[in-house]
């Protein structure tokens, strides 16, 4: 199979989402290139014939499934000892209950609300760690299809959108201390590029690295998490009569992400740090194309407002945890 053509179209799509992103009047916003790439993806497989030809195919799921792995494991290289070194043990354990407790939330919620189970999946991993990335890693191992991933994607962005704008408000009307404000943002938005945009819009130093600091250790709960839906998905498979023959994908990407969090730990990538995150980020931006061009709008469309809802009781829990948890530590 010649996957050259579609991994060209998803490159094209991924350049041209950042291309977007870095607009003057977009930057304002501080929309990811990864929510651009899955939008423009939609519109092209929804709106056009291009994606459906015959000589994309091949490329397209290379593109979704290797490259996007790819991207998931140069997302290590965002964390640093010298980040680490910062927080106390208390606040890292902390941090990482509000990940398991805002999972077993939504995906409870999610159930209850009959919403389909590997799309509270999603929702429930975007929203307790890191959006898109965390999606974009947890969605193959519980094999969850394009429209789940993109919706979910969706759902949290919108939520996590909206409070990158509200937070900065929230500071200065009722005069919270940088500290305490930095963290509340870092261990509660989705996307990394929120919490940048939240946590420097107060002209606080402060602020701004400790939403870093936060966001990042949130960001190092995705091994973890990974492994376990990774156990949830074989026990799954062994049940069902089904796949008696079938096995279950070892994530090794989330493997490689951990090696590289380990590598940056080490000082391998020293002076190389941006350069490489500049890299990955192409990558995980041409990923997330082909998940747009994957992406049926009317499937989407069919799911009703419930993804939102869930989305939101999420984005709630997430929040109360947040405060407490800012209050207590920082």
């Amino acid at each position: 199979m010649n996957i050259v053509y579609g991994v060209l179209l998803n490159f094209v799509i991924g350049m041209s989402a950042i291309y977007l992103s870095k607009l003057e009047v977009v930057k304002t916003f501080h929309i990811s290139s990864l929510l651009f790439a899955i939008i423009l993806g939609m519109l092209i497989s929804n709106f056009t014939k291009i994606a459906s030809a015959d000589c994309f195919q091949s490329g397209i799921k290379f593109t979704s499934k290797k490259i996007l792995r790819l991207g998931v494991i140069l997302l290590g290289i965002k964390i640093s000892l010298h980040d680490l070194q910062k927080l106390s043990l208390l606040s890292f354990l902390y941090i990482g209950l509000i990940v398991l407790t805002t999972i077993l939330v939504v995906k409870y919620v999610a159930d209850k609300m009959g919403l389909k189970e590997k799309m509270g999946i999603c929702l429930a991993a975007g929203t307790a760690i890191c959006g898109a990335s965390a999606i974009a890693a947890v969605g193959p191992i519980v094999e969850a299809e394009e429209d789940d991933t993109a919706f979910g994607i969706g759902a949290i962005t919108f939520f996590g959108t909206i409070a990158m704008f509200v937070f900065p408000i929230l500071f200065r009307y009722l005069e919270l201390e940088p500290r305490f404000y930095g963290a509340w943002v870092g261990m509660t938005l989705p996307e990394v590029a929120e919490v940048v945009a939240a946590g420097g819009a107060v002209g606080s130093k402060v602020a701004d690295g400790m939403a870093i600091l936060t966001k990042l250790t949130r960001v190092l709960y995705l091994v973890p998490v990974s492994i376990g839906f990774t156990i949830w998905q074989a026990k799954k498979i062994k049940e069902s009569s089904a796949g008696k023959n079938k096995k279950v994908d070892i994530p090794y990407y989330v493997i490689g992400f951990l090696v590289v969090v380990l590598l940056n730990v080490m000082g391998v990538f020293s002076g190389y740090e941006d350069k490489i995150k500049y890299v990955g980020n192409i990558i995980l931006t041409t990923a997330m194309a082909s998940l747009g061009l994957k992406t049926n709008i009317g499937k989407m469309v069919a799911a009703g407002i419930k993804p939102l809802v869930v989305g939101f009781i999420g984005f709630l829990v997430i929040q109360i945890l947040g405060v407490i948890g800012a209050h207590i530590f920082f």
